[in-house]
């Protein structure tokens, strides 16, 4: 039965009681204890970003999957796991919100799934099989095409406890296809020689705040929409390792250069960026965080950060899919009143001979 089949009372009882099942698990608990989870409610199911680590999602789905298992009657949920570009944003109604290739291909990922499955990226899966403790629980599906022609490489998590070890039904669909085709082939061969029941539940892990709050899906790659609730009859379940990337679009500095003791850059800075992406623009307001050893960038997990005089720069190279390569770049120039700060930011997308480039800049202000 889908979300949007039942009863007003019902379908508050089962988004009321999947929230209350979220907040009950461990790693929503200690992320948000340490102010390391942005929530976004997504009218039928919501949207999680974890800032901490890139584990923490796919923890997160394994407890979640676990409880749903005893609920009666059972909320059906999938869930979908990625890392990738996520942005930071206010809107309509003043709260926070989250946009970008990351959370865009979070979803098409969940949209892959059936009830019961926790679906990761290949981005996410290579990042775990390192650790020999998640390599029994990763069973690779190949490749699913999703919304706008976009080809991702999924990977099926599941173990005794949680998940579901099923062929999803997408997946099945594609397989068959397959098959048909090789069929054909041949013979011409021879001739011639979490939606809850509709819920969509978004996780991003490991989120980089948008250093660019500009950063926009990439036109090859990704849709260019917020995330937007399933009308799907099953619950869905986003769960995403987000990292923010930052690309530098370098100001001129205006002051003399500053020794390696001062601390320019540490602290908290907001403002407004203007993004120019491959098909339209637009503003968007970031919050940055550089911790006091000005090392760390919003709290990134890869990618470098050196420093120039008064600019601090971050930069991160990696691949999307197996034909996607994504470069990132940032810059915060501090002014000579050492509260204001030139920023800005360019994202490059290869696929194949073909490239896209989204880039943005605007002054933040230091606010602590």
């Amino acid at each position: 039965m889908g979300y949007s089949k039942l009863l007003v009372n019902d379908q508050t009882r089962v988004v009321r009681r999947l929230n209350e099942l979220v907040q009950g698990t461990e790693q929503v608990r200690l992320a948000s204890k340490k102010n390391k989870l942005l929530r976004v409610a997504t009218g039928d199911g919501m949207a999680l970003v974890f800032r901490d680590s890139p584990e923490s999602p796919v923890r997160c789905a394994l407890e979640l999957s676990q409880a749903l298992k005893k609920e009666t009657p059972p909320i059906p949920i999938r869930m979908g796991i990625h890392s990738g570009l996520l942005n930071e944003v206010m809107d309509v109604n003043n709260r926070m919100n989250v946009t970008g290739a990351g959370i865009n291909i979070a979803q098409r990922i969940m949209d892959c799934g059936d009830a019961g499955h926790i679906l990761l990226s290949k981005h996410v899966a290579e990042d775990l099989e390192h650790d020999e403790r998640w390599r029994p629980c990763l069973h690779d599906l190949g490749q699913c095409e999703v919304k706008h022609g976009l080809r991702v490489e999924l990977v099926n998590l599941y173990n005794s406890e949680g998940g579901n070890p099923q062929l999803p039904e997408k997946i099945r669909r594609t397989r068959r296809k397959r098959v048909a085709n090789s069929a054909l082939v041949l013979s011409s061969a021879g001739i011639l020689g979490l939606a809850v029941l509709g819920t969509s539940w978004f996780v991003t892990a490991h989120f980089q705040k948008p250093n660019d709050a500009g950063f926009k899906p990439v036109a090859e790659t990704t849709p260019a929409a917020t995330p937007v609730a399933a009308t799907t009859s099953t619950p869905e379940v986003t769960l995403a390792n987000m990292t923010l990337g930052n690309s530098i679009w370098r100001q001129p500095l205006k002051t003399a250069p500053a020794s390696r003791t001062q601390k320019l850059f540490a602290g908290t800075w907001r403002g407004t960026i203007h993004s120019v992406g491959p098909q339209s623009t637009w503003d968007s307001q970031i919050e940055l965080n550089i911790d006091p050893s000005e090392t760390h960038w919003s709290n990134m997990s890869s990618g470098s950060v050196s420093r120039q005089n008064r600019t601090l720069i971050y930069k991160r190279s990696y691949k999307l899919g197996r034909s996607t390569s994504v470069q990132v770049q940032a810059s915060l120039t501090v002014n000579e009143d050492g509260s204001t700060a030139a920023y800005s930011t360019t994202q490059v997308s290869v696929t194949g001979k073909s490239a896209s480039k989204t880039s943005g800049k605007g002054i933040l202000e230091k606010v602590r």
